[in-house]
């Protein structure tokens, strides 16, 4: 397999993340660094992702931990995997905008919009999950839009394991890693 299909593979399966509510890749870890120095790990939805720019965005709850993590840190990593095809991907991500989608919220079906409408913030303490409520004059709905680094992808199959590793400084070209 060249780098040059490599590179097209991953973003091939990215692209196929949005259009197959099934796709291994749609749902993925997101690392941050919290304010303490210690990484946080969390499972988000890929909403969008642009092959061009090798932009990704995610939705989120503008008051969560991950938002005041990015906004100190815009550093993060995704994790993605495929347990039947055997690839990882590590995406080295920055934050580069957040967004307010206020016009996109009306749009939402009212069991998402449940997502963003919590009148506790998220990660708040309760004593039972019946105690949540919500106010939807009140929306939280908001787009993090990340820009890749990098890229490291591992297929493992025998005889040999597959590694490579991509990067925007060389303009995606690509070279081998021993696995």
């Amino acid at each position: 397999m060249t780098l040059e299909n490599i590179l097209l593979d991953c973003k091939k399966q990215l692209n196929g993340a949005l259009n197959h509510k099934k796709h291994p890749f749609r749902y993925f870890t997101l690392a941050s660094i919290s304010e303490n120095d210690t990484p946080n790990l969390r499972t988000v939805v890929l909403r969008e992702f642009n092959a061009n720019k090798f932009q990704l965005s995610i939705f989120t709850d503008a008051r969560s931990k991950k938002v005041e993590e990015l906004k100190l840190n815009q550093n993060g990593k995704f994790l993605f995997y495929d347990s039947s095809r055997l690839i990882q991907l590590i995406l080295n991500v920055k934050m580069i905008k957040i967004i307010d989608l206020k016009n996109d919220f009306k749009a939402l079906p009212d069991p998402s919009k449940k997502d963003y409408t919590s009148v506790l913030k998220p990660g708040t303490k309760i004593k039972s999950p019946d105690e949540v409520n919500y106010d939807y004059s009140n929306d939280y709905f908001r787009k993090i839009i990340f820009q890749t680094i990098n890229l490291e992808y591992l297929k493992l199959k025998r005889p040999n394991h597959i590694r490579a590793f991509f990067s925007a400084e060389d303009k995606w070209k690509g070279t081998y890693l021993v696995p």
